[in-house]
């Protein structure tokens, strides 16, 4: 199990309190299964295990309106990717903006 030393070391070895960190890990190559883990500067926001192999992001979107409050207290200002696809990144962001619905 990562603890949220392990996971913030791995995307940035210093955090930044202004980042939002998205970092999915596959389980195994290649992407089937997954981990997606997000955490705000040094705090981890979550991380669970998604299905990767999906031809949607409505797992991703589901966390992310889960935990929206929480995501948007954080005070993040930009984010930073690792291991995240462009057309993933867009709905993040999408999702992100539109709040919980």
């Amino acid at each position: 199990m990562k603890t949220l030393s392990d996971l913030v070391n791995m995307l940035m070895p210093k955090s930044d309190p202004s980042v939002l960190y998205v970092n999915i890990d596959e389980l195994p190559n290649p992407r089937d299964w997954g981990t997606v883990d997000l955490i705000a500067g040094n705090k981890l926001i979550f991380s669970e295990d998604i299905d990767l192999a999906a031809p949607n992001t409505d797992a991703i979107e589901a966390l992310i309106g889960q935990y929206w409050q929480e995501i948007q207290s954080s005070g993040y200002q930009r984010i930073e990717y690792k291991n995240v696809s462009d057309w993933v990144q867009k709905k993040i962001e999408e999702k992100l903006a539109s709040g919980r619905r």
